[in-house]
This record gives structure tokens, C-alpha cells and sequence, in this order.
């Protein structure tokens, strides 16, 4: 078991929202956790790009500095004293920003370390981590086999739902004002790809539908959605009564306001879709106390073993979607790539040193 260091290098927000990758304490291992040396991160262009441009907006220069990520893949080097499922030297994913920072270093909670099967790279592996939000959001969207879904988003998040979508036999119309992300789209499992730029949205995904209407549609980026939701609705497929039906799945950080509710959205059903499973930011299920699996089927860590076994096997496609990679000392560079949108990017690797 090799020596757990005082201390690593890990990406730090400062108050003004300046990125530094700064020397900072290691946190002390537990006996259920491990230690994870790690061999790349991906940033979540959403959810940390928004803490960056907030602090930016509204500088607070006294503000404590704090780590930043979630979703990293490496190497175990030390086990707690109760660990008896992992061993050192096995390759892992870590998904939670409780334990898996932007660091060449973490300390990982047992349930949300899962073993990368062999066969899978450590850059492909850790996109499973992201992926994991959108498997999620794809269960509550339910799709069907042969039924018509439409992705609003093809950042990350939606180019994993495509094809997440089209695995349940689902057929897939993606969204975006992007038509780079678009074309990526088509090499990933969407059917069509619709930029509301060029086309009419509602009439598109209506005629694409057999003429009759989309069965369900999954909005996947932050922002303004009331004309989205709107048009969305209009595309739905309706009942004989001419309410319309079926579910609309919300992953993104979306505002939206919503006139003539519920008659405007007949009867379909508007679901919320948080996270990566039930149990992610659950502390007692992230030290190991497991929910049941003929109760909760499908938890954050199935969720992403499932995946992982996915990538294994060739049937869900990752590694295509990474457009970049920077070394962890160049992680400002790799921010401002993102929330600059100075070229075009999907997923963004910072890798780590020996």
C-alpha cells in the first residue's frame, strides 16, 4: 500500500471566480473509503461553469476558496480498515462532489466508486459520471420501443440521452441552435436534428412524428424555456379529447414561465429529473448503507456499473464526444474554453500527471 500524502494539488474557485490549482490539505481517510490517485477529471460544463460565472458576476475576494468537481477516474492506493470490496491498484470511477474533486488526489465514499471493467480507458470511463444524469433523466422519461422523443440540448447531457433513448428503442429528433453539436447528434443516435433557427420546432417534430405528434421530449440545457416548453407542448401527441399526452422531462437548469397551466399542457406530465439516481448526496448511502434492490432498481451506482458495462461492451459511444484535454496546471485555460464558448466543446478532460 503506497504512503497517503499530506497533501495535493486541486483546482480551486477563488472568490472573484478565478481559477488556481493550488497545495491544499489531503482529506483523512476513513475505514470504508479509499484513496484514489487520480488519471483524469471532466468538468460539468452546467453545474460548475455556473458557481465560476456567479463569483465572476459578483466577486467576493475575502471568500474562501473552494475545490470544484465532481466526476474523476484513477487508480486505488490505500483502503480504509473496513474496506473489503476494493483493492489497491484496481481502477475506479468517482462520481460525487462531496469526495471527487478536481484533484490528483481524493478520498473516495464506497458507493460512489465504481471498478472501470477492463478493456475501458480512464478517459472513457469517467464520462460515465455525466453520463449517469442523463440515464437517470432517460428512466423518467420512460421511453418506448418505436416511440418519438425530441432532446432539447446537445451539450453533454442530451448527446448521452440520444443515445441512451435509441438503446430503450426509442427513435430520436435532437435540438439545438448548435449545428456542430447537431451533426454530432446524427453520429449518435438522434433520427433527425432540428435547429429552431432554421425550421419551425413544432411543425417539424409533428410531421417527423407520422404527422400526429412526439411522445415525449427531454430538455437538456440551462436557460430560458418558456417558448421551448410551449412549442414542446404543441408538439406532444394528443388524445381524442385533444389534451395532449405523454412526459416531459426537465435535467436542465431552466427558467420558465408558464401561462395557462394546466390546460396549455393538457395532460401531460412534467417531471423534474435531479442527479444521477437515488441515493447521490444521501451520506448514509454513500458510506455503503445500499437502498434495496427490489425497492429501488436502478440506484446511482447501478446506474453507472450498467453504463460502464455499456462502454465495455461497444453499444454506448464516449470517448467520440471528448473534444479536449488540458494538463490540471492549465485548468483556468480549460474554464474559460468553456464559459468563453471561445471554440466549439463537449466533453473536457483534465488530466493528471505520474
Amino acid at each position: 500500500m503506497a504512503d497517503i500524502p499530506a497533501t495535493r494539488r486541486a483546482v480551486q474557485i477563488n472568490g472573484d471566480g478565478s481559477i488556481t490549482v493550488d497545495e491544499i490539505p489531503m482529506p483523512e481517510l476513513g475505514p470504508k473509503e479509499v484513496v484514489v490517485k487520480t488519471d483524469v477529471s471532466l468538468i460539468s460544463a452546467g453545474t460548475e461553469t455556473n458557481g465560476i460565472k456567479g463569483r465572476r458576476r459578483n466577486p467576493a475576494p475575502d471568500a474562501a476558496p473552494r475545490t470544484s468537481g465532481y466526476a474523476a477516474a484513477g487508480t486505488i492506493v490505500a483502503l480504509g480498515s473496513e474496506v473489503t470490496e476494493f483493492e489497491v491498484g484496481q481502477r475506479i470511477i468517482g462520481m460525487a462532489g462531496e469526495c471527487y474533486s478536481h484533484a490528483d488526489y481524493n478520498v473516495g465514499q464506497p458507493m460512489v466508486t465504481v471498478p472501470i471493467p477492463d478493456g475501458v480507458s480512464f478517459d472513457d470511463a469517467v464520462m460515465v459520471c455525466l453520463a449517469a444524469t442523463s440515464m437517470q433523466a432517460v428512466r423518467r422519461l420512460d421511453p418506448d420501443f418505436g416511440c418519438f422523443y425530441a432532446v432539447v440540448g446537445q451539450g453533454l447531457v442530451g448527446q448521452f440521452a440520444d443515445q441512451l433513448i435509441r438503446l430503450s428503442g426509442g427513435r430520436v429528433a435532437a435540438v439545438d441552435l448548435d449545428e456542430s453539436r447537431l451533426a454530432i447528434a446524427l453520429e449518435h443516435g438522434a433520427e433527425v436534428a432540428i435547429n429552431p433557427k432554421e425550421q419551425d420546432l413544432t411543425a417539424t417534430l409533428r410531421e417527423w412524428a407520422e404527422g400526429v405528434g412526439i411522445d415525449g421530449s427531454l430538455i437538456a440545457y440551462g436557460g430560458s424555456a418558456t417558448e421551448v416548453m410551449r412549442q414542446l407542448s404543441n408538439a406532444a401527441l394528443k388524445a381524442p379529447d385533444g389534451h395532449q399526452v405523454g412526459n416531459m422531462v426537465i435535467v436542465g437548469g431552466i427558467t420558465a414561465e408558464l401561462t395557462g397551466v394546466p390546460v396549455a399542457f393538457g395532460n401531460m406530465d412534467i417531471k423534474p429529473s435531479s442527479r444521477t439516481g437515488p441515493g447521490y448526496h444521501d451520506l448514509a448511502y454513500h458510506m455503503g448503507q445500499d437502498y434495496p434492490r427490489a425497492y429501488v432498481r436502478w440506484t446511482t451506482r447501478r446506474n453507472m456499473a450498467e453504463l460502464l458495462r455499456r462502454v465495455a461492451d461497444g453499444t454506448f459511444r464516449v470517448g467520440s464526444l471528448i473534444s479536449h484535454r488540458f494538463p490540471i496546471e492549465d485548468a483556468a485555460d480549460a474554464y474559460d474554453l468553456i464559459i468563453d464558448a471561445k471554440e466549439p466543446n463537449l466533453g473536457v478532460l483534465l488530466k493528471y500527471g505520474a
